[in-house]
C-alpha cells in the first residue's frame, strides 16, 4: 500500500482509485496485501469504492474477505510473547505506538529518527532470537513477524481461494518485503527501484504501472 498505490503517508489519489474501480468492473479481482491491519485495508477498499475486496493484512498474516466476513489467520506470535516484547521495548522507547495486530508486532516511534536504534533493540530481543522471527525495518516503524509468514504465502492462499493460476496474477510492489510474491505470478511490477532483477518490471509511479495493465487486458 504505502509507496505502491500512493507515496507513504499520502492518500490514494482520485485518479488511481478510478483506475482500480475500472479494473474491477472489467472483471479484475482487486486484492490488497500489506503490513497494515486487515480491518484497515478493508475500510480503505470500501472508501475508494472497491465492491468485492479481498485483503491480506500484517504482511499476509491475516486474510479477510469483508463481504462474507471470512477470515483466515496464518502463523501468529503468541500473545504472551508479544506482550513481553512490547514491555521490553517500552523500557527503552516510552513513546512507542504499537499497531493493533493479530499475528505480528509493529512498533512505531514518535521520533522517526530513532528507527535505527529501535531496529537494533528489536534485534536484541530474546524472543526474536530464540524464535528466529523476521524483522522488517521501514522509515517509520519496525515489524516482527513469524518466519513462516510472508506476502507470498498469503498470495498463494488467495490464488487457491479464487481458483486462479500464476499467469492470471499481476503483482504491484515497492519494497523487498513484497518480493516473496514474485514466485506466485508471471508479472511483477515494482514501483521504484528497490529491486531490479530479471522477471521484475520497474515503473516510476503507480499511474504508469496501471496504464501498462490496462493496455494489456
Amino acid at each position: 500500500m504505502d509507496g505502491t498505490l500512493a507515496p507513504t503517508d499520502d492518500p490514494i489519489t482520485a485518479q488511481v482509485a478510478c483506475k482500480l474501480r475500472s479494473l474491477e468492473r472489467q472483471g479484475i479481482r482487486i486484492v490488497f496485501i500489506s503490513g497494515r491491519t486487515a480491518s484497515y485495508l478493508a475500510g480503505l477498499a470500501r472508501g475508494i469504492g472497491i465492491c468485492q475486496p479481498l485483503v491480506a493484512g500484517e504482511n499476509g498474516g491475516v486474510i479477510f474477505e469483508p463481504l462474507r466476513k471470512w477470515e483466515k489467520k496464518l502463523e501468529a506470535i503468541p500473545h504472551q510473547i508479544g506482550e513481553v516484547m512490547k514491555q521490553d521495548l517500552l523500557k527503552k522507547f516510552p513513546d512507542l505506538w504499537f499497531q493493533p495486530n493479530q499475528t505480528m508486532l509493529t512498533a512505531a516511534p514518535k521520533d522517526f529518527s530513532t528507527v535505527n536504534l529501535l531496529y537494533q533493540a528489536v534485534q536484541a530481543l530474546e524472543p526474536v532470537k530464540r524464535n528466529k522471527y523476521k524483522i522488517n525495518r521501514y522509515d517509520d516503524c519496525v515489524e516482527v513477524m513469524p518466519k513462516e509468514n510472508s506476502k507470498g504465502r498469503a498470495l498463494a492462499v488467495v490464488k487457491e481461494i479464487l481458483g486462479i493460476r500464476s499467469e492470471e496474477v499481476i503483482v504491484f510492489g515497492n519494497t523487498i518485503v513484497d518480493l516473496p510474491m514474485k514466485d506466485e505470478t508471471n508479472d511483477f511490477l515494482m514501483i521504484g527501484d528497490a529491486a531490479v532483477a530479471e522477471g521484475i518490471s520497474n515503473y516510476p509511479c503507480i499511474e504508469e504501472a496501471l496504464d501498462y495493465l490496462e493496455s494489456n487486458l
